[in-house]
């Protein structure tokens, strides 16, 4: 047996095992007795796994494994897969915002979830989570994580589509943030749950681009979405900024491990320098002023990140 087919049959195993132990722990999955005879006993064909057990059990995660270990780039079905995943942390709940029924209603759209319940107003029942209380934030951001260091990097990437999930998880924080009367100072939890999986700040940096200048292009984007992801922007490039000149001075204070991830940012951030990133800059800028009717305070907030982060450029790595 080659190599890649015993590694292959290894992490089939290991999937198998993940789902029996799913199994093993709910009541009731409503699979026939010989079905998980098969499991406890046997190794279950890949496809077999896929059709007759992650799929009917709604095993989102176990189905994108399955889809990375057979190298499938099935990319309707993955994004449906990791809008289900999404989904399945913060549906169903209940609200008193308009704005966030509408969002979950488009998020949910296109998911296998669309059947769970977004409740509006406290006469909802007590038993669905409130959006507004951020209950789903930690665990989404886990989970997103944890899936996301077993799909990426791995050879088939396309099993973590990083712009649908930069995307959600963006619109997830921009309605948060909304009910909470617009919080600025809000931690940019979606591009640091990237990085967490390992996702380099170059492509990071580029995905968040590509979000602004596909609103940009499309003119169907409120001026206050064009505003966040500018925001969003500017805050990518600082957490970029502050790894890359930890390495860039040679602190005595940081260990191997944080080294090496502030050298590659360092490296990445003057490869991006040397191929036009301070342009890009100017042009997040001038997309900027075009902003007419939103928060003046906001606007100028981000434009001083924009304008600090070019001199901080221009005094350490020129």
């Amino acid at each position: 047996m080659h190599n890649a087919q015993f590694q292959e049959q290894l992490d089939v195993a290991t999937i198998q095992k993940r789902v029996l132990t799913t199994i093993s722990q709910s009541q009731d999955t409503g699979l026939e007795q010989a079905k998980i005879d098969a499991l406890k006993f046997t190794l279950v064909n890949i496809s077999d796994l896929y059709n007759d057990y992650a799929c009917p059990l709604n095993l989102f995660d176990v189905c994108l494994l399955i889809l990375e270990t057979c190298r499938r780039n099935d990319l309707d079905t993955i994004n449906v897969l990791w809008k289900s995943i999404i989904c399945e942390e913060v549906l169903p709940c209940q609200t008193n915002s308009y704005s966030v029924v509408n969002f979950l209603t488009r998020l949910k759209q296109g998911s296998l979830l669309e059947e769970e319940a977004i409740a509006f107003g406290y006469e909802a029942a007590n038993d669905l989570q409130m959006f507004e209380t951020g209950e789903w934030l930690h665990r989404l951001r886990n989970r997103v994580t944890s899936l996301g260091k077993e799909l990426f990097g791995k050879g088939a990437d396309y099993t973590f589509p990083m712009d649908l999930i930069v995307r959600e998880l963006e619109g997830l924080r921009q309605t948060f943030d909304e009910t909470r009367e617009g919080d600025h100072l809000s931690q940019p939890w979606p591009a640091q749950t990237m990085l967490d999986v390992g996702v380099p700040f170059f492509m990071l940096h580029d995905s968040y681009s590509l979000q602004m200048n596909e609103n940009i292009a499309t003119g169907g984007v409120d001026i206050t979405t064009r505003l966040h992801w500018l925001a969003s922007i500017s805050e990518v490039l600082e957490l970029w900024l502050s790894a890359a000149i930890t390495s860039h001075g040679n602190s005595p204070m940081i260990g191997s491990d944080n080294l090496g991830y502030s050298r590659s940012a360092s490296n990445e951030l003057t490869r991006a320098i040397n191929t036009g990133l301070l342009n890009r800059i100017e042009i997040y800028k001038s997309a900027l002023e075009d902003l007419v009717g939103c928060d003046a305070s906001y606007v100028a907030l981000v434009e001083e990140r924009f304008s600090n982060f070019e001199e901080t450029i221009k005094n350490e790595f020129f």
